[in-house]
């Protein structure tokens, strides 16, 4: 499997797995939400008719049509599929319990036609233990009924409802007669105990249904490091039973979700804001404590570089929006997390396993570093300490503040004499120079670090970082001109006028320029509107930003993140003009819901949120869900709730 763009996810912060809109399981990550991948394929399928005499269909064909929701404030997604002849529903439910590694899977079939309905239900596994093809082994256990895969320390056991007919073969050739999937499409399986190698194997489900009969099958999937923990955790699951673990999952889900900042919006506001909090629970790595961007859908890099990684920015984004909806466990989790990450030389890598070891990167030399990452692993730590109650300091935080002073002196080194970092990448991984953004983000980062100084009588250093900020400050207001901020600076050091989104975030949120200030205002609002006259485009009978000009990616992808990073800004402009023009704050507003809508209508069936959104029909919803997104709109909601 190449690129592969879920529709949904479900997880527990120890697994987390990714489907698609016809039920079909594209991930399972263990025994980290980011590494393994132990999905090749996994695929549901059905027989019509006795073996040998009828008609086999996958679940992905067009004959189904579909339907995908989460049950109300849980991640247990219900994937509904209606075939028309026969008449015929089949009903998924698939949910992660939040004590266990594993994933359940509930499958009802139902004949809704006014025949008799005979066939087969088929599943077909393709597992890549370990993200390994090769040495596998995989074997049938008949006292039990399942059927357990292992390569090295990874087990997966595949139980529940006992099947009918199994059969264990090999993947190498998926056309060949020695390949479990090959052996599907009669809708027979001839009960080959186990293999060993390149392996796969299937299970079906006799199916003699009458009008309105509805048959359920149960799939456990139980994932473990031994053989014997994969068995006592699989007899535990079944013991347990599936109406059980649902609602163990559904309460665990309301508890968390009970935790939130109550807000007064729209019903779906509301919804898209709740979603978008139990979206972050799925992306939150509990071993660890740390955050990925997204579950990884590009694993051989073949139009991106991969998500499933945790960026310190798009983590700090992520943590600092769940802070200010009520969640304060994940910033303190994050900044330990972001403490024992810090590299020598004070900064941070690029991106990271959620284990702490640095991810294959591109900007780690030492003029293609992404200084914003290091400026928002300084700002999170700093904000962090600056809300740890004085009877813990300094003892339980010397770490983290060990990592501030040295990130911080590393970022004051970082400046040039003229205001302006030193040559670095920017936060689009394209470009090398000096960045408006990533410029804001130092301010920030110095500014946090100097208050957090202040707060631990460190006065010597706070002044230090104090003073480096308002350089930066100064210098990046001076780049001001024509009604908006450029991009930046290129290699050479000549100006670089691309109208860039990012520049939003002299705003939003870095505060370097203040909506209260009323100079700082006007030039935030001229900024906005000449982004929003270059960066605009229209899908569906709606306006996004895209992220810069010129931009390629996706064929000119819109912003997901750029279109609800406006509507921040919007939002604080609209607080600005609260008691100044009741018309312009009203404006700002309107124009904000615009485009919190537009990322809305253009999130996944179950309204998960992307990165990007496509305009191309192979790249709708880009890297779904998306913790920066997802913060963004958290951000974005919490800020609407104030004005209202």
């Amino acid at each position: 499997m190449g690129i592969y763009l879920p529709t949904a996810a479900v997880g527990n912060g120890r697994v987390l797995a990714t489907l698609g809109s016809a039920g079909e399981i594209m991930t399972f990550f263990y025994p980290r939400i980011d590494f393994a991948q132990n999905i090749h394929e996994c695929l549901p399928a059905l027989y019509v008719g006795e073996p040998g005499h009828g008609l086999f269909i996958w679940t992905f064909e067009q004959q189904f049509a579909r339907q995908q929701h989460y049950l109300p404030q849980t991640n247990v997604l219900v994937t509904e599929l209606e075939l028309a002849t026969p008449p015929l529903q089949l009903t998924f439910q698939d949910f992660c319990p939040p004590d266990i590694d594993a994933l359940v899977r509930m499958i009802n079939v139902t004949n809704i036609g006014d025949g008799t309905f005979q066939g087969t239900f088929l599943h077909y596994f393709d597992l890549n233990l370990g993200e390994a093809s090769l040495k596998q082994a995989v074997r049938y256990v008949p006292d039990e009924g399942y059927i357990i895969q292992y390569f090295r320390d990874i087990v997966l056991t595949v139980g529940g409802t006992r099947p009918d007919i199994w059969r264990c073969g090999k993947s190498i050739d998926q056309q060949s007669p020695g390949s479990a999937k090959h052996d599907m499409y009669d809708g027979h399986l001839n009960g080959q105990p186990e293999d060993i190698g390149q392996v796969d194997f299937a299970v079906g489900y006799h199916l003699q249904l009458e009008p309105g009969q509805t048959r359920e099958i149960q799939i456990l999937i139980s994932a473990a490091q031994s053989f014997e923990r994969s068995s006592e955790q699989f007899r535990k699951l079944r013991e347990r039973g599936v109406p059980g673990l649902r609602e163990a999952t559904v309460q665990q889900n309301r508890r968390w979700l009970a935790q939130r900042c109550t807000v007064s919006v729209s019903d779906k506001l509301e919804e898209a804001y709740q979603r978008a909090l139990l979206a972050m629970s799925l992306l939150y790595d509990s071993h660890e404590n740390c955050f990925i961007a997204a579950p990884e859908f590009d694993p051989h890099y073949l139009r991106c570089g991969g998500y499933g990684y945790c960026w310190p920015r798009d983590a700090a984004a992520a943590a600092l929006a769940l802070h200010r909806a009520g969640f304060s466990d994940y910033l303190e989790g994050q900044a330990q997390w972001l403490a024992r990450t810090q590299l020598p030389s004070g900064r941070w890598a690029q991106r990271y396993w959620t284990d702490g070891t640095t991810a294959a990167s591109w900007s780690l030399r030492e003029d293609f570093h992404q200084l914003d990452q290091s400026a928002s692993a300084v700002h999170l730590l700093a904000t962090y300490l600056l809300t740890v109650p004085e009877e813990r300091q300094p003892t339980e935080t010397q770490d983290c503040w060990e990592a501030v002073q040295q990130g911080a002196e590393a970022l004051a080194d970082s400046i040039g004499d003229d205001g302006w970092h030193h040559s670095a990448c920017d936060l689009w991984e394209t470009y090398c120079g000096s960045f408006v953004y990533t410029n804001a983000a130092i301010y920030r980062a110095l500014r946090t670090a100097a208050r957090c100084a202040e707060a631990r009588d460190e006065h010597q250093q706070a002044d230090h970082w104090a003073t480096a900020a308002d350089q930066v400050r100064e210098a990046t207001i001076n780049a001001y001109h024509d009604g908006y901020f450029p991009r930046g600076r290129d290699e050479s050091g000549g100006e670089d006028p691309t109208v860039d989104s990012s520049t939003l975030g002299l705003a939003e949120p870095f505060g370097l320029l203040r909506v209260d200030n009323p100079e700082h205002c006007a030039m935030i609002e001229s900024n906005l509107a000449i982004i929003q006259t270059r960066l605009t485009t229209e899908l569906d009978n709606g306006e996004g930003i895209r992220r810069y000009e010129g931009d390629g990616y996706l064929g000119g992808a819109i912003g997901c993140v750029n279109t609800l990073w406006a509507a921040w800004v919007c939002l604080r402009l609209a607080q600005a003009y609260t008691n100044r023009s009741s018309n312009k704050s009203e404006g700002y507003k309107q124009q904000a819901i615009e485009y919190i809508n537009f990322a809305l209508d253009h999130a996944t069936p179950t309204g998960l949120l992307p990165e990007l959104i496509g305009i191309q029909p192979d790249t709708l919803y880009w890297a779904a869900p998306h913790s920066w997104a997802s913060g963004l709109l958290i951000e974005c909601v919490l800020t609407l709730d104030e004005l209202n």
